[in-house]
């Protein structure tokens, strides 16, 4: 059994050092994209940590997640002035309406009908 101040040192780390696997991902994704862009979508945005990334580099990015709450903290997250928005949307109903430059989609694919959302991808 681990010691409850233990277990309390760990959560307070976390909270002040939140971690994330998929973000492990995005400088790789990053080198695959070109240096300049114009719009993007990112599925299964988060908290957001990507969107803001993809920011620097294109026109405007949209941020799309089916977690209310979430949604919430990316925006909260998210500083004025940066090109980025964030929406509520379930994905299997519908990605929102393109053109999209680039469509990025970290630790979520899994979780959507794979080849319709592909294929609706490449229609953006």
């Amino acid at each position: 059994m681990i010691p409850s101040r233990v277990l309390r040192a760990l959560e307070a780390f976390n909270s002040a050092h939140p971690w994330s696997h998929n973000a492990h991902y995005h400088p790789w994704l990053l080198r695959q994209l070109p240096r300049r862009f114009g719009r993007a979508l990112d599925v299964g945005c988060g908290s957001g940590d990507l969107v803001r990334l993809l920011a620097v580099r294109s026109t405007v990015v949209e941020g799309i997640d089916s977690d209310p709450q979430i949604i919430a903290r990316a925006g909260e997250l998210t500083p004025p002035g940066v090109p980025a928005g964030f929406a509520v949307a379930d994905t299997r109903a519908g990605i929102p309406a393109g053109p999209y430059d680039v469509i990025t989609c970290v630790a979520a694919l899994h979780h959507l009908p794979f080849a319709e959302t592909l294929t609706r991808s490449m229609d953006l």
